[in-house]
């Protein structure tokens, strides 16, 4: 049988430039456009309905993003044509001697009522594909008209609230069916648990299918456990009185946490609320807020801050003079029109010349042209083709951030309060209210055993007295913000670049001597007509903030409760 073969290699049809785990990885984006990480060996999205036909079903959160991802692989698989056709030859019938007619096309299977691309080996004489390979994305809607909620907060609130500290040698030493049924167990308890949880919101994503509700999203339930059994290890025989979230609004008992600078909304960036009586003659009440972020075992650190960088609503348009903003503006302008005209070989578009048309209208036409990955990434760079229209745009930016920013300690101090929360206390005033930083480490794939990593924290107190030192040091002089010195991490507008990206490493030291305190970023995350978003990151490894903050923690360990 073609199909069952292909099934089960499928990894060696998509392959190297075309892996399958990979691609969906490099498109996945943000909210609706957000992509379930691949699994080849998942029999929900590798299926063979028939003895010819191989569905490949990536999941998306939204349904109505469905066609945007099969255009998506419709340019995949164009693009490596040749490349397919010979991987997949040696799964067809006598494929030596019989002549092979390919087809490459968008069409409806019989049966489904659904539009899939299609990749079809026909014999020669034939009506009937020996071999059918077809992609049909499934949008993960809660069946109301919304899309699948990511669980990863509730999960997490669920189980320190129940104090459901998962054995994980136990549940991973079940045989294959025991171990699916009590994965499943947990979720179905969690999900009944989620409606005392105050602010409850993810639960339509505690199932793959709300619907059906058959199969739990052990991703994420994996990534909720490292967090829980770190959270309930600190809190242990203390009582948890309630747990809260915060996303869609602060409870009455907690809106006296939600405080800071009038300039930062949210600034108390708990995600959740962990409420708990300690016992014994000493015995208090605690609020502990959690700060979530996720991350898979091997993933690196997840983004910290991911907001505008410039721009109406950009986060560093109002630390700029008026007139520096406006040659960035100018200079986005010049640089789309530039690379409008490239593309077409013409100055009108639409009957309109392109220099004289509106940004807006320029955003748009650019961001309807270039919808090809490696076409929109080499304009970007101002290669190939588009080596005459630089990125004087990218360039702009980069010339106003380290102008403004770098050997700035003002900017330094409240951007990485913004970050950290440094002065959180200092608002709160409240010896009860504790905070962590913390990000959540697992994975699980279809038929294995529920991974779980421990997860990284930055607890509020020592984070603030780390930093504190820092600013209040005379011997630190040094506040950096440099552009990252990894010769693959060049800047979109040097040659060379690899990336449509700008890099960048704010430190901290005396003199030359410093730590790497965040990794920064700026890169387009969607469509041309937004603005390009900064995100950071906390560096790691020798000479880092988390290397530091190792070393304080484990000469001063936090006092907790």
């Amino acid at each position: 049988m073609s199909s069952e073969k292909a099934a089960k290699e499928i990894d060696k049809i998509f392959k190297d430039k075309y892996d399958l785990k990979k691609f969906f990885g490099s498109v996945s984006g943000q909210d609706d456009r957000e992509i379930d990480t691949w699994d080849s060996s998942s029999t929900d999205m590798v299926k063979t309905p028939s003895k010819s036909q191989v569905t490949l079903v990536p999941r998306i959160k939204s349904k109505t993003e469905r066609n945007w991802l099969r255009g998506k692989i419709k340019d995949l698989c164009e693009e490596h044509r040749e490349d397919l056709i010979q991987s997949i030859r040696p799964y067809l019938p006598d494929f030596e001697n019989v002549v092979y007619e390919f087809k490459f096309e968008e069409r409806k299977i019989a049966g489904t009522g659904l539009l899939s691309y299609v990749i079809e080996a026909i014999p020669e004489g034939k009506r009937n594909a020996a071999l059918r390979i077809a992609f049909q994305g499934k949008g993960l809607s809660n069946g109301a008209g919304g899309r699948r909620e990511d669980p990863h907060e509730l999960m997490t609130a669920c189980l320190i609230l129940d104090k459901m500290h998962i054995d994980l040698n136990a549940l991973n030493g079940k045989k294959d069916g025991d171990r699916q049924a009590a994965y499943k167990s947990i979720v179905d308890r969690l999900h009944t648990t989620a409606s005392k949880i105050v602010g409850a919101a993810g639960l339509s994503g505690f199932y793959i299918d709300p619907r059906e509700k058959t199969q739990p999203d052990l991703v994420n339930l994996a990534k909720a456990v490292s967090v829980s059994n770190f959270a309930l290890n600190l809190i242990g025989d203390a009582k948890v009185e309630a747990v809260w979230q915060t996303g869609t609004k602060w409870a009455t008992e907690i809106k006296k946490f939600n405080v800071g600078p009038k300039t930062i909304q949210n600034y108390n960036s708990s995600d959740i609320i962990v409420k708990f009586t300690t016992t014994g003659p000493k015995g208090a009440t605690h609020y502990w807020g959690l700060s979530l972020k996720k991350a898979g075992l091997k993933d690196p650190e997840p983004t910290l801050l991911n907001k505008p960088a410039y721009g109406a609503k950009g986060f560093l348009t109002k630390s700029i003079p008026t007139n520096e903003h406006k040659k960035i503006e100018d200079a986005k302008a010049k640089f789309f029109k530039g690379a409008i005209k490239t593309k077409l070989g013409v100055t009108e578009y639409k009957g309109e010349n392109i220099d004289k048309m509106q940004v807006k209208k320029v955003l748009k036409a650019a961001d309807t042209l270039f919808t090809e990955r490696n076409e929109k990434s080499e304009m970007l760079r101002g290669q190939g083709k588009y080596k005459a229209n630089p990125n004087i745009y990218f360039k702009e930016m980069d010339r106003v951030f380290l102008s403004y920013f770098d050997k700035n300690k003002e900017f330094f101090e409240e951007f990485l309060d913004t970050i950290f929360k440094i002065n959180l206390q200092a608002y709160l005033a409240d010896v009860d209210f504790h905070f962590s930083l913390i990000t959540g480490r697992g994975d699980y794939q279809d038929g294995k055993i529920l991974e779980v990593g421990k997860p990284t924290e930055k607890e509020g107190r020592s984070t603030t007295e780390i930093f504190r030192e820092m600013f209040s040091d005379p011997d630190v002089t040094s506040y950096r913000v440099i552009p990252d010195p990894n010769p693959k991490k060049k800047q979109a507008f040097v040659e060379g670049a690899t990336a449509a990206k700008l890099f960048y490493q704010m430190k901290i030291g005396k003199g030359n001597k410093g730590v790497t305190i965040v990794d920064l970023e700026v890169r387009y995350k969607g469509a041309l007509t937004g603005e390009p978003q900064f995100q950071v990151f906390m560096t790691v490894g020798a000479n880092s903030f988390s290397d530091l903050y190792k070393k304080k923690v484990k000469e001063r360990p936090p006092k907790r409760w």
